[in-house]
């Protein structure tokens, strides 16, 4: 195990009818003037936005909205947020919303104490951002779906379309005060939505779970694993009962747990699956999960050889395969297929061609998205298991073709 810190600050609450104790933990959290943020649909729709604020209001807390957020939130609308906060003097950001409505929300929350321009945490010269965030307004959430985990983690991601630049800055400062997680909430998830979360969650463990390390620590592969079964069993109830509580209940647990921090204790993540999808979805605003979801296979073909025994322990521990002695290359084959048959089982694709915001797209383009993707090392390479460079980034985009 590596040397390691590990931070969760964020209070979970989970349960029936939790929703109505939001305008509490606000209070209790120091808020008094507060920017109720959401996408506009069908949280507002159904009454959930309007619910809040009022309970908000009955707390005398003074309340201002914004919504608008988009999958893949916009730095557009993260401006028009830190310029309402400014002129209202909000202290306190509630997110009611899943990730997009979260990340959104952080960006606010680290612009508008900020002098300079936001996108400066987002942004890198010769590798290195521009600037970090020192100080940030506080946040809660009200979670709408099990999906990225942001309400627990110190990531935010924003998307800067006029350059199809999908960036993130992570930092301890943006992890939310609380979680108000209400199973029932997601019951009415389109199966897509459902779908997209599943695959987000298993991808926040599985890049932390492909180590660079060759001795893995056992605590944290079983962490890593217990996520993973819980993904492909919820999966399987949520197929025919969309409405269980004990599986939304877990998908969502398991998506605060899965990013927060707990599965890559005393470990390096590898996170090259997550930089290359990046791209993909801001050249063409694909859904997070659905470009994970052919990304990831692709990944694991082109590196599964630098350590055969980590992927072979994936196959049989997670997805079922009997080892092959005679040809172990057979088990992580076959173990890659069945992550990819349990993906299309959801309803979702694993190959860029069936993707119909993407189709056969040219190597052109490919190129030019392998080239823009964010470096996280020196050289220029990404991931950690396998370093990748230009090429070797080209050559997954034509797997996933």
């Amino acid at each position: 195990m590596n040397t390691t810190t590990f931070l969760s600050p964020t209070r979970i609450v989970i349960g029936k009818g939790v929703t109505r104790q939001a305008a509490t933990w606000v209070r209790n959290y120091g808020g008094t003037r507060v920017l109720v943020h959401h996408d506009s649909g069908y949280v507002k729709q159904n009454g959930l936005v309007d619910s809040i604020i009022a309970d908000l209001e009955k707390e005398k807390l003074y309340v201002s909205e914004l919504g608008g957020v988009v999958p893949n939130p916009h730095l557009e609308l993260v401006y028009k947020g830190i310029e309402l906060c400014r002129q209202n003097d909000i202290d306190f950001i509630l997110a009611v919303g899943g990730g997009s409505v979260i990340d959104s929300s952080k960006a606010i929350a680290m612009g508008v104490p900020y002098s300079g321009n936001v996108w400066d945490f987002f942004v890198e010269d010769a590798g290195v951002p521009r600037d970090m965030p020192k100080e940030s307004l506080p946040i809660g959430v009200v979670l709408t779906i099990a999906a990225t985990g942001s309400e627990a983690s110190n990531s935010c991601v924003i998307t800067k379309p006029d350059e199809n630049l999908k960036r993130f800055c992570d930092n301890d400062i943006n992890r939310p005060r609380f979680a108000i997680e209400d199973p029932e909430i997601t019951y009415t998830l389109p199966a897509f939505q459902t779908a997209c979360g599943i695959v987000d969650i298993f991808s926040h463990s599985f890049e932390r779970y492909f180590t660079c390390e060759r001795e893995g620590n056992q605590l944290t592969d079983r962490l890593c694993e217990a996520i993973f079964h819980t993904c492909l069993d919820c999966a399987a109830i949520l197929k025919t009962l969309p409405a269980n509580f004990e599986a939304r209940a877990s998908l969502m647990l398991a998506g605060s747990l899965s990013h927060n921090g707990l599965t890559g204790i005393g470990r390096t993540g590898d996170w090259a699956s997550h930089y290359i999808e990046h791209e993909l979805s801001g050249e063409f605003n694909v859904t997070h999960g659905a470009g994970l979801a052919v990304i990831i296979p692709a990944w694991m073909k082109y590196v599964w050889q630098e350590n055969t025994r980590l992927f072979l322990k994936f196959a049989t521990r997670i997805m079922g395969v009997s080892m092959d002695w005679e040809h172990p290359e057979l088990t992580v084959q076959e173990g890659i297929a069945r992550l990819e048959n349990f993906f299309q089982s959801l309803g979702l694709v694993t190959r860029l061609r069936d993707m119909p915001q993407v189709g056969m797209i040219c190597e052109e383009v490919m190129r030019r998205m392998a080239k823009r993707v964010r470096r996280m090392h020196a050289d220029g390479s990404i991931g950690e298991l396998k370093r990748l460079g230009t090429e070797d980034i080209v050559n997954i985009f034509r797997l996933a073709l």
